[in-house]
């Protein structure tokens, strides 16, 4: 993965740019220039469109350059979403950075149920191993190995770990709050 700075610097340094050069294109100065180069600071997203004009590249392809990508995910390389010491375990099992990301969930035998007051985008789960009961939409259902579910956005839901082994779901879900995040990051 390559910042924005990084990028703005291979991008200046190829079209043999000076710092000075682009400060006098963009009017902007040279330490703010170059401290976006250092990644010192970040360059507001107005700022980067008028260096991008001045360099004559395409914003939105030098952001997608710097936003990294993973396209296997190792087990053992597993980024944590969280872990509670009641049982529960989330991590992801794609690239969180992405607008479609896989969580999986596994409630161990000391596990207690879980209330979500619901997720800003729709997401599906599927279990893989063990029972599991969700209460959702004024129901409760009964999720065994392969059974599937879907919720919808903003839906208050509770699962419980009924199964005396683990129970690990997979769930994926648009993944908006950590795309913008990630937007908010680079800029």
């Amino acid at each position: 993965m390559f910042s924005i700075g990084t990028r703005i610097k291979y991008y200046r340094k190829k079209k043999t740019l000076t710092l000075q050069k682009l400060s006098q294109r963009t009017s902007l100065s040279i330490a703010y220039l170059s401290n976006i180069e250092r990644e010192v600071t970040s360059p507001t997203l107005q700022n980067i469109q008028i260096i991008c004009q001045a360099m004559a590249i395409n914003a939105v392809d030098l952001i997608n350059e710097s936003i990294s990508f993973k396209p296997v995910i190792k087990k053992a390389e597993r980024e944590s979403v969280y872990s509670k010491d009641y049982g529960i375990n989330y991590e992801y099992w794609t690239d969180s950075n992405q607008r479609l990301v896989g969580k999986v969930q596994t409630l161990t035998n000391d596990a207690k149920g879980t209330k979500n007051w619901g997720h800003d985008t729709d997401e599906i789960g599927i279990v893989i191993k063990g029972t599991l009961k969700i209460e959702i939409y004024g129901s409760t259902f009964i999720l065994e190995e392969g059974d599937s579910i879907y919720v919808k956005a903003f839906s208050e839901h509770f699962i419980t770990k009924i199964s005396e082994s683990d129970c690990v779901s997979y769930w994926a879900a648009m993944n908006t709050l950590k795309s913008i995040d990630s937007c908010n990051n680079i800029l």
